[in-house]
């Protein structure tokens, strides 16, 4: 039985008040290409999982879609930007479109209760009602249920979308629940080119390389920081290059500051991206394309290290770091992840 509007109790500090992201217009929106032209010309499915890399555009896309749906102007398959409805959802301040993020460490039961309390209501000002879930792998397992039966039936007029970099977190009767829609990265190529007419062409060659394919990530994206971080991880693979004992390298992971990030799933996903470009550096070094490398201001490093290095190891180096990078996103301990990549190369030096 759908609830009477008029008869809500809601109050504004009921509500989630997130960090609104950006509206950015579907014609203006960078990357996933042929998703966006489906997701533009279709009804948004009753439940959705909008799933990958952190910084894609996933959270950026749920709302244009809203204000798509909501837009008192569209027209041409895209929203104006312009009217009432808009601009409300540009500001997090649309009755009918509702973004919850996280609090702290987690996603509460309290919170996916207003969700579920909320998705009764018919839509206040819009056309339909849009519920936002963002980094929804943070929901803790009570959350994660309470919302089970509004996802398998959710009223005609309210939509859920769910986002998420780890969709394995996600309970399987969540996942079944939803319609999941895939978000693929910009290649190194396509995000430099996009960057050099944002960031001017000096630094986006470097921010194309650490940002994983993300748009956000390039966009925000700390230099100085992250060259300090890709420095550790350099230092890390010398010392243990020189040295091939895993007791050292576990030293040094189980010291602070070390092991408190090395706890950090997004810390441990960021220093073997890392560890992957310089690895990938190693590799051009060594088969005779230094064109391609990324770290330039490294060679004096890197030149003497990949000499040391049979290619065979570097290969199955960057693959046991993919192999790491999955077994980060299915829930295996951080931590553990980034030592066993190091104990399999100490195991199998010469592979």
């Amino acid at each position: 039985m759908t609830a009477d509007p008029g008869k809500s109790k809601r109050s504004k500090a009921d509500l989630p008040a997130p960090e609104q992201p950006s509206l950015v217009r579907l014609q203006d929106f960078v990357g996933n290409n042929v998703l966006v032209d489906l997701l533009r010309r279709v009804a948004l499915p009753p439940a959705s999982l909008f799933r990958g890399a952190e910084g894609v555009g996933k959270t950026t896309l749920a709302l244009s879609l809203a204000a798509l749906e909501n837009c008192r102007k569209s027209g041409s398959g895209d929203f104006c930007g312009e009217c009432e409805s808009c601009i409300k959802i540009a500001s997090g301040n649309h009755p009918d479109v509702i973004l919850f993020q996280p609090g702290g460490a987690s996603i509460s039961i309290d919170a996916m209760r207003r969700l579920s309390r909320e998705a009764q209501f018919h839509p206040f000002q819009g056309n339909i009602r849009v519920f936002i879930v963002d980094r929804a792998e943070q929901m803790t397992q009570e959350a994660a249920n309470s919302i089970l039966k509004t996802l398998e039936e959710p009223p005609p007029t309210s939509h859920i979308i769910l986002t998420t970099c780890f969709p394995e977190l996600l309970l399987p009767t969540i996942r079944s629940r939803c319609q999941s829609f895939l978000f693929r990265g910009l290649s190194r190529e396509e995000l430099k080119v996009y960057l050099e007419s944002h960031c001017g062409p000096d630094d986006a060659e470097y921010r194309a390389a650490f940002a994983n394919g993300s748009v956000g990530t390039a966009l925000s994206l700390d230099l100085s920081r992250t060259q300090g971080d890709r420095d550790r991880m350099l230092d890390l693979l010398s010392n243990w290059e020189d040295r091939r004992s895993f007791a050292t390298l576990y030293q040094v992971c189980e010291a602070e500051p070390m092991r408190s990030e090395l706890k950090q799933r997004e810390r441990v996903i960021h220093y073997l991206d890392l560890l992957r470009l310089l690895a990938e550096d190693l590799y051009f070094i060594a088969v005779e394309t230094e064109e391609r490398i990324i770290n330039h201001d490294r060679l004096h490093q890197l030149r003497p290290l990949s000499g040391r290095l049979q290619l065979d190891w570097i290969r199955n180096f960057i693959y046991h770091i993919g192999e790491a990078r999955s077994d980060v996103g299915k829930n295996v301990n951080p931590l553990i992840c980034f030592e066993t990549l190091w104990l399999r190369k100490t195991n199998r030096q010469g592979a």
